[in-house]
């Protein structure tokens, strides 16, 4: 199963997702981003690769403090250049809140427990993409993509706000937040006025 290690990940121009250069295996490509490529190696494992060993180290110092949190994969194992972590199955946020129109306040209710879960766990940006949670086949929120959670400083999620705006989500979210959490509304109301 370490026949993983033959695939080659490359990143052609900064700010673009990483491109695949090489893969003789049978894996299928799952996802891509500014620092890794992800492929499925067995029903329940993915491994992310990296072009750069730095951001493999970010990551897994990122899951390493997370273990047992309800919020991240598990851990598997960790290379110079990769992660083997828990394959988690499901939509992403965006995509569940994009195919639903709208947001219940279930949803805004596990996304507040999101940030209090990384603040509990230390981490400095206090924000993801609602690209980069998933949505569990049973209901749960699970965070991927955390390479710059201890090195990046967001005390307001700014990029969940941003993106639930370009939804038409963010004024019924923010007034579900108002209800459940008044000083988390008092801080975000004016994020993007």
């Amino acid at each position: 199963m370490e026949d993983f290690k033959f695939i080659k990940v490359a990143s052609l121009r900064k700010g673009d997702k990483v491109e695949v250069i090489h893969n003789p295996t049978s894996y299928p490509l799952i996802g891509r981003g500014n620092q890794g490529a992800v492929f499925k190696i067995s029903p329940d494992q993915c491994v992310k690769i990296f072009p750069k060993p730095m951001h493999a180290q970010r990551e897994s110092e990122a899951l390493k403090a997370a273990q047992g949190s309800p919020i991240v994969a598990k851990l598997y194992e960790v290379g110079e250049n990769y992660i083997i972590m828990e394959y988690i199955e499901g939509p992403s946020l965006q995509e569940y809140l994009k195919s639903k129109g709208k947001i219940k306040e279930d949803i805004t209710k596990k996304i507040l427990f999101l940030i209090e879960e990384m603040k509990r766990l230390k981490f400095t940006r206090l924000d993801s993409r609602l690209k980069e949670i998933i949505v569990t086949k049973q209901g749960e929120l699970k965070m991927v993509d955390l390479v710059n959670h201890f090195t990046k400083k967001y005390e307001i999620p700014q990029l969940l706000l941003a993106n639930l705006e370009k939804l038409g989500l963010l004024s019924s979210f923010l007034e579900q937040v108002k209800k459940i959490d008044p000083q988390s509304y008092l801080e975000w109301k004016d994020f993007l006025c």
